[in-house]
């Protein structure tokens, strides 16, 4: 890739988690595809640091636009997480938020809903679990900066 040297290129794709319990205690993922996102995975900073190999860290640069006064990431609209999950839990899929217990990973994958509990079992303790066992670069969401209004985007932080 090109050389970043601190600037935003907004030319990575990630797929964000969004993490909704059920009244009944069910968990369930929401995948969203992102692409035109500024991806900074810091590993031989943290190798050097720490010597741990799991110590990435990343730093994901989401931009967002307004459509008719509503803020747009990507073509859906961003909702604070405590308003994104009292939403109708068919509505949950059409928009996104940002929170800790949210991840993301670097890539596509299928935005279709997922049962937390149809991946949890002797391998794996969850979805979560299986899916940063078999994905590079896969980080819990640990900072949400932003909204930014100068330059519109969020930053989020993960580890």
């Amino acid at each position: 890739g090109a050389l970043k040297e601190g600037i935003p290129i907004y030319t990575d794709t990630v797929t964000i988690f969004n993490k909704y319990e059920s009244q009944t205690g069910d968990i369930y993922w929401y995948p969203h595809v992102l692409s035109g996102v500024d991806l900074i995975i810091d590993k031989a900073a943290n190798v050097a640091k720490t010597g741990l190999d799991s110590a990435d860290t990343a730093n994901l640069h989401v931009k967002y636009h307004f459509v008719e006064g509503n803020k747009m990431v990507g073509n859906k609209p961003y909702l604070p997480p405590k308003e994104w999950e009292k939403q109708p839990n068919d509505d949950l899929p059409e928009s996104i938020t940002f929170a800790s217990g949210d991840f993301f990973m670097q890539g596509e994958y299928a935005e279709t809903p997922i049962l937390d509990s149809d991946y949890a079992n002797r391998v794996d303790g969850g979805f979560y679990d299986y899916i940063n066992k078999r994905h590079d670069y896969v980080f819990l969401i640990t900072t949400v900066g932003g909204p930014y209004t100068l330059i519109p985007h969020f930053e989020i932080g993960g580890k």
